[in-house]
């Protein structure tokens, strides 16, 4: 049988047989992580730097577009490893009988709403939904640019955990010239280094550390934004490296206080008067005053809460739409 026939969808054929085919199919193979081959990266870019981000925000919400998701998945395929409540996406596509479940119910969503074929990308995208009870996500990088563009003064941001890429590459479409970045993930630090490289011919700086921002010191006032989605303390693990936030600080009072406190100081220190810090971060069904927590500790340091976003979550398991705070803080001796 060629994978032509193999992935043709019908309701003639017998699905128990079908999915029987195709599990054995997926053993041999894998998981079906993103394919570089199929992007252009500067085409990518291009894209980003054309997108009119002028009406992201809607009186509050940040809008979500899908603007280079996939692509930048390529330079993170451990991303399928991470652990989420104790899960990851390749925990459970080792699961025989949930790997079954996942392709009868791919099969059953391209009889209803597919073109006769049976998708990778389907597949891939059921898996973050049945293959785990939540999977990582990456910060849009459309939003990412507005961002930028709005509170970094064309000048010096700060990211102080880059994660998968998303604000990096929204700086590159940015007006801003300067990105400084913390990570301390090798795997995903590796990641990073691969887009700095990849993108090397943009007119930007990019200074990349593998290190948590509660120990990277920045230069005093030397940065006009400092931006970023944390960890929401050990909610998403994304590696058993010691330098981990969650392993440095294991339970939430330490993980607050001895890295969100210190990480929001060394903001402190490195902006400029007047600067801004952005933080995206929510409460979770574990942790449920990581919200709270953030704005008290900001203000603590001498932040004033200047405004509040709402993030729009896309929701891929039609469950409605889910909004995150996007915290907006300043620097600055006046409430204004």
């Amino acid at each position: 049988m060629t994978a032509e026939e193999l992935f043709r969808v019908s309701a003639d054929k017998n699905i128990d047989e079908e999915v029987d085919k195709l599990f054995v199919y997926w053993r041999k193979h894998g998981f079906p992580n993103y394919d570089m081959n199929t992007y252009d990266k500067k085409k990518e870019l291009d894209k980003l730097i054309k997108f009119n981000e002028s009406g992201i925000n809607e009186n509050g919400d940040l809008k979500q577009t899908m603007h280079a998701l996939g692509f930048l998945w390529n330079y993170f395929p451990h991303w399928v490893e991470v652990k989420i409540n104790g899960e990851s996406v390749l925990d459970n596509w080792n699961d025989d009988e949930k790997l079954r479940k996942l392709i009868r119910k791919t099969y059953n969503w391209q009889l209803k709403h597919g073109a006769g074929n049976f998708t990778i990308n389907r597949l891939r995208q059921n898996a973050k939904v049945y293959c785990s009870k939540q999977s990582v996500s990456n910060f849009r990088p459309t939003v990412a640019k507005y961002l930028y563009n709005t509170y970094g003064n064309k000048g010096t941001v700060w990211d102080m955990s880059c994660g998968w890429g998303g604000r990096l590459l929204g700086f590159l479409a940015s007006d801003c010239k300067k990105f400084i970045g913390t990570e301390p993930s090798t795997k995903t630090f590796t990641g990073l280094q691969k887009i700095e490289e990849d993108f090397s011919y943009v007119d930007k700086e990019v200074d990349l550390n593998c290190m948590g921002s509660e120990v990277y010191i920045p230069t005093p006032n030397s940065i006009d934004l400092c931006f970023t989605s944390p960890p929401y303390f050990d909610t998403e693990q994304y590696a058993e490296e010691e330098t981990q936030s969650f392993k440095k600080f294991p339970s939430v009072d330490k993980w607050v206080d001895g890295f969100m406190r210190q990480t929001i100081k060394n903001c402190y220190i490195g902006l400029k008067d007047d600067g801004y810090m952005i933080i995206n971060i929510a409460n979770t069904g574990k942790h449920k005053n990581l919200e709270d927590d953030t704005i008290r500790v900001a203000q603590e340091e001498g932040f004033y809460l200047h405004d509040m976003n709402r993030l729009i979550l896309s929701s891929i398991s039609g469950k409605g739409v889910k909004y995150e705070p996007v915290f907006i803080f300043r620097k600055t001796l006046t409430n204004i």
